[in-house]
Formats: C-alpha cells, sequence, structure tokens
C-alpha cells in the first residue's frame, strides 16, 4: 500500500487523524517540514483531502 492508500483506508475506518502525525522531530506537534510531514501532507491530498494535524498552513 502506498501512504495514499493507507489514508483513504483509515479514512474508511474513520481513524481519528487528528489525533496522530508523523514526524521526525518527535515534538508534541508535527513540525511539517520534515520528510515524513511532507509524505504525510501529500498522501492526504492525493486524496483530495487536508492533513487535520497541519494547520497555520
Amino acid at each position: 500500500m502506498t501512504k495514499a492508500d493507507v489514508v483513504k483506508k483509515g479514512m474508511e475506518l474513520k481513524v481519528p487523524y487528528e489525533l496522530t502525525w508523523s514526524c521526525y522531530e518527535g515534538g508534541d506537534k508535527p513540525c511539517g517540514k520534515c520528510g515524513t510531514c511532507i509524505d504525510r501532507k501529500a498522501a492526504f491530498e492525493k486524496n483530495g483531502l487536508t492533513d487535520p494535524i497541519i494547520t497555520g498552513e
């Protein structure tokens, strides 16, 4: 499965994505700039969605 496939399946299963994030920085919130944050954002975009944890961009 691609990351976009995982996001799609998660949406079908009603995963609370607003409670999750992927970030190499390991802080209290995602940095939005590291490789995994960028990949996650792109996976949501490929599904026509906005990543609910990324705000202010």
